[in-house]
């Protein structure tokens, strides 16, 4: 930053009101664990002592003044973390605990400048921090591919990167998330970021990295706990908990009467009542409760080590089974077959596309109400894309599925809907790793 835009920020900094009162106890609490630490340690230690709770004091500020964390996130470099910060306890947890990799990698191409900044990884997956700029305007130029690879192989994973470009900007701070369907080897620790850019030359970037820091082993819980909830069983499988993430395997009971769809509230508590939620940014799972089996993905609490864990499982949405789909004939652009349980209006449009709308009792309502499909033969018949939007309570949306080579008529399964089982289930996890 040069000596104007510090100026700036730092004036702003100091015109931001900040809560005194969790500052002060913050401050206070890191100032005494440094001070009986200097008793019984050396200097040095001291001072990592003193690092370690200005990092608390920052992190606790970014947590409680919103304005503050906008300020910091104008600092080059600080954006991905302050955003990472701000709704995940467990990226909280890796700063204090300097499990994040700096990397600094550099690469030029096409008047593109693009810097690998860092990197957080477990076997679970990675959190990539990147900067982007250039000396042109580019709040639109949009991300059109990444991949991880690994020993000249994509790694088999779920990647998620945004863009939020909303005026003119020419450096842009980011971060990338990878979400391995299965545990990552670090036996090797090279790996190569590509990531391509919609501009005219559709630039590439390949970024060769290493990784020096020793990988976080999991810690793995097997559970088998079954439980039921209005009739309906469900079995919780096990736990893993890495450092970025913490994933819970469940399991449907194939005998249950009910087609349970989403569970839309579950929560980790550690002994002192403290929840660790489910992933809200980024990929939340894999599978789903049509599967044999489901993982769900929660905040981690990996350097807490907690003396014990609950789950609590809520609010979990069903429909009978053989009443949980609609039916349509594209070709014929008919309805055939809404479930009497379900009040939902569906539409047949043009390009092999249904709408639907309905009245929706939730404030916030996000799941796509359908998903898979099967034509008459039971053959998949792919979704092309969908939309979904929600206005005073009034949830509208559309599906375009690929029939060609299918044989109508099509069986649109629910994915989500408003119909609850009545109760709830509690599952005490012994921490016995196995």
């Amino acid at each position: 930053m040069n000596e104007k835009e510090y100026a700036a920020l730092k004036d702003e900094l100091n015109s931001i009101p900040v809560p005194k009162e969790a500052l002060s106890y913050a401050r206070t609490n890191g100032l005494k664990r440094v001070q009986n630490e200097r008793r019984s340690r050396k200097k040095w230690t001291g001072t990592l002592a003193i690092t370690a709770s200005l990092i608390l004091i920052f992190i606790t500020t970014i947590r409680v003044s919103p304005a503050f964390a906008q300020a910091v996130a104008k600092i080059p470099g600080f954006a991905p973390l302050v955003e990472m910060i701000a709704y995940d306890k467990g990226i909280e947890d890796i700063l204090k605990n300097d499990y994040y990799e700096e990397l600094n990698i550099t690469e030029i191409k096409n008047n593109l400048t693009f810097t690998l900044l860092g990197i957080i990884a477990d076997e679970s997956g990675m959190i990539i921090n990147y900067e982007l700029e250039a000396p042109f305007e580019i709040h639109d130029l949009h991300t059109k591919e990444v991949e991880i690879k690994q020993n000249n192989k994509g790694l088999e994973a779920g990647i998620t990167y945004s863009w939020f470009g909303k005026e003119p900007i020419n450096h842009i701070e980011d971060t990338i998330e990878v979400t391995a369907s299965k545990n990552i080897d670090f036996t090797n620790p090279n790996f190569e970021l590509s990531i391509t850019f919609k501009d005219e030359h559709e630039t590439t970037f390949n970024i060769p990295f290493s990784l020096q820091k020793n990988i976080a082993k999991s810690k793995n819980y097997k559970l088998d706990q079954t439980v039921e909830i209005d009739g309906q069983k469900l079995t919780v499988k096990s736990l893993r908990i890495s450092p970025l993430r913490a994933k819970l395997d469940i399991a449907v009971d194939p005998v249950n009467t009910m087609q349970i769809l989403q569970i839309k509230s579950m929560r980790l508590l550690d002994e002192k009542g403290e929840v660790w939620g489910t992933i809200t940014n980024g990929v939340s799972g894999f599978g789903g409760m049509r599967d044999e089996e489901a993982a769900f993905f929660f905040q981690s609490n990996y350097f807490r080590e907690p003396k014990s864990l609950t789950l609590e499982l809520n609010d979990v949405q069903a429909l009978p089974k053989g009443k949980d789909y609609i039916e349509v004939d594209f070709l014929k652009k008919k309805v055939l077959y809404i479930p009497d349980s379900v009040n939902v209006n569906v539409g047949i449009e043009s390009n092999n596309t249904i709408s639907a709308t309905y009245k929706s009792k939730e404030e916030n309502h996000f799941y796509q109400m359908f998903f898979q499909a099967v034509d008459a033969n039971g053959e998949t018949v792919d979704t092309n894309g969908s939309s979904q939007s929600n206005v005073n309570s009034m949830v509208e949306s559309t599906y375009s599925f690929d029939t060609s080579n299918k044989t109508n008529p099509i069986r649109i399964y629910f994915n989500s809907y408003e119909n609850y089982l009545k109760g709830s289930a509690t599952v005490t996890i012994p921490l016995v790793m196995k």
